[in-house]
């Protein structure tokens, strides 16, 4: 027993001091400058929630045409940016109640999907990146009926 205790509490130890990783073990080197890794994190500039559901909508329109375009690298930005609204929506939302819920687990559902549009457009894997961002914006329509 002393020995799984002991064992537990060095595995514990060594996992903590182990860097975070981006994406799994996909390594990263010499994508990203310093000047990105100190980077403020993406906040949404919407002051309501209505502002904030426009800039989904924005973003969302941005994706497709960066996937028309095949710039999967640019995606990682405008993700970040709907997820900072998609926060925002969910702050500033005035629903109550069911109404609340409904589009909470909307906004949740949407941001899983653009997590699996970001982790296809990653793997530069094209096909599986239109699939995903179909079902995103699937995903949008019921954040939308849920909204209002």
């Amino acid at each position: 027993m002393k020995k799984l205790l002991l064992t537990t509490a060095i595995l514990a130890t060594i996992g903590f001091q182990q860097p975070a990783l981006a994406h799994g073990d996909e390594k990263h080197e010499g994508q990203h400058t310093e000047a990105h890794a100190s980077a403020p994190k993406t906040v949404s500039v919407a002051a309501d929630a209505q502002g904030a559901l426009t800039e989904i909508q924005a973003g969302m329109k941005t994706i497709s045409t960066q996937i028309s375009e095949n710039k999967h690298d640019a995606m990682h930005d405008e993700i970040e940016k709907i997820e900072a609204s998609i926060k925002l929506l969910k702050e500033k939302s005035a629903l109550e109640g069911d109404k609340k819920t409904r589009l909470e687990a909307s906004l949740k559902q949407l941001s899983a999907q653009l997590g699996k549009v970001h982790s296809a457009a990653d793997a530069k894997d094209v096909e599986k990146t239109k699939a995903e961002f179909k079902k995103a914006e699937g995903a949008l329509k019921l954040v939308e009926s849920n909204a209002k």
